[in-house]
């Protein structure tokens, strides 16, 4: 996968579920989202999906593969979408810490993801809301500033 193998990623992680020692959900979990990154860099988005789906069932308890799905989504302009599994990742507070677990599922990313969402949402307080707390958590990124502006602005002329 980090070649940019795709077809030969879904092989081996195929191979790698298909094993009968293979029975650690949160594995089993992160290699239902890497078959699903290999398909989103495939543009086979239906097959990803499904994958992330598949994910989210074995291991509810992890943000991870709702995260990925709201990534997903975000590539696909899906603003509903997003805001439904960012919502869906946030109430998973338990952050089990594995080898396993991406960084973007409990950084700044969330709330990024649910901003832009709810902007074109033109839920302009969630949006707000949404950008503040991304801020909160990177306060130095220019990018989620620079919406923090545009956010205020387009608030300010819905009041």
């Amino acid at each position: 996968m980090y070649y940019g193998k795709w077809n030969k990623s879904i092989d081996t992680l195929i191979k790698h579920l298909n094993l009968k020692s293979s029975t650690w959900k949160d594995e089993i979990c992160a290699s239902m989202r890497f078959i699903a990154r290999d398909y989103k860099n495939l543009k086979r988005y239906d097959e990803a999906m499904m994958c992330l789906d598949k994910a989210m069932k074995e291991a509810p308890y992890l943000r991870d593969p709702f995260v990925e799905r709201a990534l997903l989504e975000y590539q696909l302009n899906n603003y509903q979408e997003i805001i439904y599994y960012c919502n869906e990742a946030l109430k998973i507070k338990n952050h089990s810490k594995s080898y396993i677990n991406e960084i973007f599922s409990w950084n700044n990313t969330i709330y990024d993801l649910l901003s832009i969402a709810c902007f074109h949402e033109r839920k302009f307080d969630k949006s707000l809301e949404s950008v503040e707390k991304a801020i909160e958590l990177d306060p130095t990124n220019k990018r989620l500033l620079n919406n923090l502006e545009i956010i205020k602005d387009a608030n300010k002329k819905t009041i």
